[in-house]
């Protein structure tokens, strides 16, 4: 195109020039000056960094969209930036308005804002374009050529840009979108999504979004804002706000105006979608814009938290809902699409509030209907939680609480929350006006918060209604109400009634028939998960194993994950106890890792997940990593806890001190623990024979082995893990004593191959190898020793070895020098021998090991005996005595025979 078709030569509104037909008259010059300016940044503006950032690295790009609905922040958010000096170029600013629609008037406005700018040069030939009436695509074509000749880069600011609906304007515009110049960085601010060819800048990398949500104000920027008004906020009046107004500028702002500094908390009580200044914005920026239908669309569908076009169609007896929502939220009305699917959407919180006022006091009698009809979709489309809501807001206390029946095992979910927060307000009604319903759903309320007792009033009570009850929930109910005993009953750490109740649970499931049970799967998972635990607790650690096994999955399906956390951690103290560490150390880490991304430390269920791996650990002897997990139970746990589980911690705490060789620690864990058990109506076995073993080892560890016939009394029959530690305490504590052939005679049982718990085993062995060794039967405490390695090294168990003292050493050591296959297992426990520990048994460092011939030499060193007479009594030559001799000292590191007396009584050989 040349020059003088549909243009002329008049070069811009500065030169006050006169094109064909076409007038640039003062006052469109003095506007158009106003219209090419960007705002005046206020200096009380709030500085927001992180959106200037994303606005630099859109601006190195073609084209940034910056898409919110009014108040979002946008225009002062880039005109904050452009200020900044930070755009790559020179900055033209163009703020659309209707007038734009017309295709003359925006490019004339377009191309005087980018000469405006400084950018483009006196002789050049973008200022001699004037837009004429058939200003079209080719038109377009030439500016983009004319924009692409420009010397220095210019970022082209078009705010407001959702004004411009014309097709002629945007199909024209569409043009220089879809082959922007390098020199022409546009930046777009609009409250809706532009009819543009965005998709293709977007596949290729040159498209930058910033929207709602990066816009929304941050916890540091509110404050900022705030504090600028002279209003100083704590960090709770805040968080308040920024709830509220999800972090919308304008909402904010208008919260700043409207806050008394005097009476700051009163301010925030009252500011809401109702306050004037809010409703006046939203009433006058959005809602006056709507046509009728749609203002009453959102009238009837503000009921809801979230809307789809299903909902929105029951609920307006309309539909077209569907296309309405994707309209609305295309305009960006305050309605926002969720996940990105326009499936689902919600309204801003303020605009929510707004219209429901306005439908409560325009509608009134059609409140409790809307919510009837939002709590039957909800029922019929899976969202039980949401009906019950909308049923107690209809003021349908018995719809909500026959549904609660068959949701209420989602209080064991992520959704709990948001259960307890639907039945919260039909709980209230309890305690004044007691009904069947309301009973169950303030026992549900108070178990989400670890109110047990208050829980087991609720149950106590409810269960005086289940006559009265309606045939079609009974069965329901009577097992919910018993759900909430064992609930109660677990947390008193009385696992024997929490069998029982279980059991009559699981015989109530099996007798009655599943459609009179709507939630039946879930009670029969919540009963075995608790019947497992019990069992475990118990000492039934096979058939407990074996519940919590089919529990896990079932779990899992049921979407339970606290169930599954509970399961899997008790199965992990199962395999702790059983010595399978590897096993143990596997899913502790599992149930840990779920505890850590939920952040459920606090929640009974992850208590187990840290007991298995503190056991984990003091099994392998790692007493910092032991005391981690231990610590984290006993800090995570408290009144509201499963009080075995705390018990069983209370033990491991006991044991870690032992490990740690410090006894003065051990026993003021071990008086902890008994306080503990004391104050326990109905302690477990396993948790009382359990704590009465590691009070032992405290006992021998103070070096007091009388009394710990005393503390365990005798042990118990069977293959039980309890009965296994408490014959390995006895005869420790018997070889502490000098009575060997009592302490062979208690372990006896354990040295069966396959024993089922294996660090007891290991410790059988070690006893076993340390009296074959005092009884110089080398083979034998060999052959002790290199059973107790191969069961030990496959698990990483250590404690077993390192406990014992240098007792060990020589047998140790002699398993390296004859090439046992587990000499680098072996080799480990030696350099981590533990120094002597107190008990009777223990010994001085480590000497080379003696010969059988050997050692029976030396228990003649402390007679009056000679060497000759010592060789008479041996049926030997005196020189095989003197050869012996000379050997044992060399092996003793010591040169005569008084010394060689006194360093072996001093490592316990005499």
């Amino acid at each position: 195109m040349k020059r003088g078709q549909q243009f002329t030569a008049v070069s811009c509104a500065a030169r006050g020039g006169v094109s064909e037909g076409f007038l640039v008259p003062d006052q469109l010059q003095s506007l158009l000056v106003l219209k090419a300016q960007p705002p005046v940044v206020p200096p009380d503006l709030v500085r927001r960094g992180r959106l200037e950032a994303q606005l630099s690295k859109g601006a190195s790009q073609s084209f940034t969209l910056v898409s919110a609905g009014p108040g979002a922040g946008k225009t002062f958010a880039v005109a904050a930036w452009a200020a900044s000096g930070a755009a790559p170029g020179t900055v033209a600013w163009l703020s659309l308005d209707m007038t734009d629609n017309d295709p003359r008037t925006f490019w004339w406005d377009l191309l005087q804002s980018v000469i405006g700018s400084g950018a483009v040069p006196d002789d050049h030939a973008l200022r001699d374009i004037i837009p004429a009436a058939t200003f079209g695509a080719v038109e377009a074509r030439e500016v983009r050529v004319r924009l692409a000749e420009l010397p220095t880069p210019v970022v082209l600011v078009l705010d407001d840009f959702h004004e411009i609906t014309s097709d002629a304007v945007l199909e024209a515009f569409g043009q220089l979108v879809d082959h922007l110049p390098d020199t022409i960085r546009l930046v777009m601010l609009t409250r809706a999504d532009p009819m543009l060819r965005l998709h293709r800048l977007r596949v290729g990398g040159q498209l930058t979004e910033i929207r709602t949500t990066d816009l929304a104000f941050t916890e540091q920027e509110a404050a900022e804002l705030f504090d600028l008004q002279g209003i100083h906020l704590q960090r709770e009046q805040l968080a308040i706000l920024r709830s509220r107004t999800q972090g919308w500028s304008a909402g904010l702002r208008l919260a700043a105006m409207s806050l008394d500094p005097t009476d700051i908390d009163d301010g925030i009580t009252r500011f809401s979608g109702n306050d004037r200044a809010v409703a006046d914005y939203l009433v006058g920026e959005v809602i006056d814009r709507l046509s009728a239908d749609d203002r009453d669309f959102l009238l009837s569908t503000s009921i809801t938290e979230k809307i789809n076009g299903d909902l929105a169609d029951a609920l307006t007896g309309r539909s077209d809902s569907q296309s309405t929502l994707e309209k609305l939220a295309g305009a960006n009305a305050f309605v926002v699409a969720l996940g990105g699917q326009n499936e689902w959407f919600s309204f801003h919180p303020l605009l929510r509030e707004l219209l429901r006022h306005r439908v409560a006091l325009e509608q009134p009698t059609a409140v409790a209907e809307l919510h009837e009809r939002a709590a039957a979709w909800m029922a019929g489309h899976g969202e039980p939680i949401e009906s019950v809501r909308h049923s107690i807001l209809a003021g349908d206390l018995q719809g909500a609480g026959a549904t609660l029946l068959s949701v209420i095992p989602r209080i064991l979910s992520v959704e709990g929350p948001s259960l307890a927060a639907a039945i919260e307000p039909l709980a209230r009604t309890a305690s004044s006006a007691p009904t069947f319903s309301s009973l169950l759903a303030s026992a549900a309320v108070h178990f989400h918060r670890f109110d047990y007792p208050a829980m087991l009033h609720d149950a106590t009570e409810a269960r005086q209604f289940l006559d009265e009850a309606a045939d079609d929930v009974r069965p329901s109910a009577e097992v919910l109400i018993s759900l909430f005993e064992m609930a109660g009953a677990r947390m008193r750490g009385d696992a024997s009634a929490v069998a029982i109740i279980a059991g009559r649970v699981i015989d109530e499931l099996d007798r009655t028939p599943r459609r009179q049970i709507p939630a039946g799967r879930h009670f029969r998972a919540v009963a075995e998960n608790n019947l497992g635990g019990a069992k475990l607790w118990a000492g039934d650690l096979g058939a407990a194993d074996q519940i919590l096994a089919a529990t896990v999955p079932a779990a899992i399906e049921l979407e339970l994950p606290l169930t599954q956390l509970n399961a899997l951690g008790h199965r992990a103290v199962i395999e702790a106890l059983q010595g399978r560490c590897r096993q143990a150390h596997r899913r502790g880490l599992e149930g840990v890792d779920i505890v850590d991304r939920r952040g459920w430390a606090s929640e009974p269920q992850a208590l187990a997940s840290f007991l298995a791996l503190g056991l984990v650990e003091l099994a392998r002897h790692r007493p910092a990593e032991a005391a981690a997990h231990i610590n984290r139970g006993l800090t995570s746990s408290g009144d509201h806890t499963d009080r075995s589980l705390r018990l069983a911690l209370a033990v491991a705490a006991v044991e870690l001190a032992v490990l740690r060789g410090d006894a003065d620690a051990a026993l003021a864990a071990d008086a902890r623990l008994r306080a503990g058990l004391g104050r326990t109506q109905q302690p477990a076995d396993l948790l009382v024979h359990w704590a009465a073993v590691a009070g032992a080892q405290a006992l021998l560890l103070a070096d007091r082995p009388a009394d710990v016939a005393k503390r365990i009394g005798r042990p118990g029959d069977g293959a039980g893990f309890a009965a296994s530690w408490e014959r390995v305490v006895l005869a420790r504590a018997q070889l502490a004593m000098g009575n060997h052939g009592s302490g062979l005679e208690l372990i006896e049982p354990l040295l069966e191959p396959g024993w089922p718990y294996r660090e007891a085993a290991i410790q059988a062995r070690l006893i076993e190898a340390t009296v074959a060794d005092r009884q110089h039967r080398d083979t034998a405490a060999l052959t002790a020793v290199t059973t107790a390695v191969d069961l030990a090294q496959s698990e990483g168990i250590r404690r077993p070895f390192l406990i014992r003292g240098a007792r060990l050493s020589a047998l140790l050591l002699r398993y390296q020098h004859l090439g046992g296959r587990h000499a680098g297992f072996v080799a480990e426990i030696i350099d981590n021998l533990a120094p002597a520990g107190s008990e009777a048994e223990a010994a001085a460092p480590m000497v080379e090991h003696l010969t059988e011939r050997e050692l029976i030499v030396l228990r003649y060193l402390p007679t009056m005996l000679k060497a000759g007479e010592i060789a008479t009594d041996l049926y030997v030559s005196v020189n095989t005595v003197k050869a012996h001799l000379r050997s044992m000292y060399r092996k003793l590191g010591v040169s005569n025979r008084r010394e060689a007396v006194e360093r072996a009584r001093s490592i316990g050989l005499l």
